[in-house]
């Protein structure tokens, strides 16, 4: 299992997620307003990622450059410099 609670082979391991089924009606709207905090979190990071992928795209397509290794682009997006290890 990968920290994810997924398998290797893609399927999730439901043998070691929390019973659900044993919370309360108040916990259980806990757990929820909690993972949907985290879903919205995890969209809006996304969403930024693809913004500055699209941008630095337009960048490179201005500078005639067809496209970058996928580890330049890694680099770029983490804020390194295009170009410089």
């Amino acid at each position: 299992m990968v920290e994810d609670g997924s398998t290797q082979a893609g399927s999730f391991d439901w043998e070691g997620t929390e019973d659900v089924t044993a919370l309360s009606r108040r916990d259980l709207g806990r757990l929820l307003a909690r993972v949907s905090e985290e879903e919205r979190a995890a969209a809006y990071r996304h969403e930024v990622l693809l913004g500055r992928v699209n941008l630095i795209r337009a960048e490179l397509a201005g500078r005639g450059v067809a496209s970058l290794p996928p580890e330049e682009l890694a680099r770029v997006l983490i804020g390194g410099e295009w170009g410089r290890p």
